[in-house]
């Protein structure tokens, strides 16, 4: 089984599937979400992909989810309420926490991506 050896690539999967388990924390703090939350599945699967794909063009499928996904976060009113009220204490860290493993994915997916370029 082929497991990702690159740094970057190790990085982008951490941080994506930070990302991934910010979300129960969230829905415990109280915000809501439905029953079965698709950035809960489409982060772990970009993780998943970031860390174990082979194929060159794979991280360029996480570090578009995870650019999606910070563009929705960043445009959905739950997660500004939940930034803009830290006493809600669960929800405000787990949103931070969310934030940053989107930011870390998406830049070492970059990163990653750019690389191989460079040695290709």
């Amino acid at each position: 089984m082929y497991v990702a050896s690159s740094g970057a690539r190790r990085s982008a999967a951490v941080g994506l599937a930070v990302a991934a388990a910010a979300i129960p924390v969230q829905i415990a703090g109280g915000m809501d979400y439905p029953a079965v939350p698709p950035g809960l599945i489409i982060l772990t699967v970009a993780a998943a992909i970031a860390l174990f794909a082979r194929p060159r063009w794979a991280l360029a499928v996480p570090a578009v989810a995870a650019a999606f996904l910070t563009v929705g976060a960043t445009a959905a009113p739950n997660a500004r309420d939940a930034l803009s009220a830290p006493g809600e204490t669960v929800a405000f860290a787990a949103t931070l926490l969310q934030a940053a493993g989107l930011v870390v994915g998406l830049v070492c997916c970059v990163v990653a991506l750019a690389r191989r370029a460079s040695a290709a």
